[in-house]
């Protein structure tokens, strides 16, 4: 009887296997001095979208919209003051500001790159929904891993002082479903990013090692956070990347990266009997 664990190896060589030749195929039908712009471009981009999203992108840097208000108001660092600073609802307001930062540049940025210059089609890089729901079973699979240990760290005061982010999460219904409309949305962008544009627009040049070059800056943005949550970034990133190029589709680590998220935030405030339901 084959264990579970040998067709996993088997099915994780047959796809190592698939992704190589497909690469072998690509570069050989490039002409042999012909320079790879879309393997330059990707990965331009991609560091020019880091580096501004370290800049700009934090709940921190919400003053940076200053200069876009300037033409339609005498006091623009007041009127925004305004909104960010505010006591009720001033904390969702930046990490609104967080979640739009990263989903203008982990989508929008690299979509329109995809569209105007690679001339490509977003499918082709991981949004295609048909057959999405295929593997579902092996996004289930790892939720179900994933949860026992969401739920023995829950108990410590660190993890219940950090989730859910927005601390007034629990003041109704409507704060909590917010908060998570806009969680949820920069998780989307991250996993088109990492696991759309970078994998599927470096695959034909780099084969099954784009998924470790896509590692690499995924682990770094865990960069601050405990060391265990950080390495286990690199495992996450190399088995939500491998799923990526196995089902053609982000769709289903949408899924989970929104599940364990919300589940976290969840089991926090139950522990601390600040449920808002």
């Amino acid at each position: 009887m084959i264990s579970p664990l040998t067709k996993l190896w088997t099915l994780c060589r047959r796809e190592i296997r698939r992704v190589e030749v497909q690469s072998r195929h690509a570069q050989a039908a490039r002409p042999e001095d012909a320079i790879d712009w879309t393997t330059m471009g990707v990965l331009t981009l991609a560091a020019l979208i880091l580096a501004i999203l370290e800049y700009y992108g934090s709940s921190t840097h919400w003053k940076s919209l200053e200069i876009f208000l300037t033409p339609f108001s005498d006091d623009p660092a007041a009127a925004l003051s305004a909104v960010f600073t505010n006591r009720e609802y001033g904390r969702l307001a930046r990490l609104t500001y967080w979640s739009a930062t990263t989903f203008i540049g982990y989508f929008v940025v690299p979509a329109l790159f995809v569209k105007l210059i690679m001339r490509r089609n977003l499918s082709d890089f991981g949004m295609k929904l048909s057959g999405a729901m295929k593997h579902w079973k092996i996004y289930v699979g790892l939720y179900l891993v994933v949860l026992p240990f969401v739920i023995a760290v829950a108990f410590h005061p660190s993890f219940q002082r950090t989730y859910p982010f927005y601390q007034a999460a629990d003041r109704s219904l409507l704060d909590f479903f917010a908060w998570q409309l806009v969680y949820a949305a920069q998780f989307f962008a991250l996993e088109f990013f990492y696991r759309g544009f970078l994998i599927h627009g470096l695959k034909n040049r780099l084969g099954i090692y784009a998924l470790f070059v896509s590692a690499i800056p995924y682990c770094m943005i865990h960069f601050g956070k405990p060391l265990p949550e950080t390495v286990g970034a690199i495992l996450a990133g190399v088995a939500l990347g491998g799923l990526s190029l196995y089902t053609r589709s982000i769709w289903m680590g949408v899924a989970i990266h929104v599940s364990v998220a919300m589940t976290m935030d969840i089991t926090s405030l139950a522990i601390q009997n600040r449920l808002p339901f």
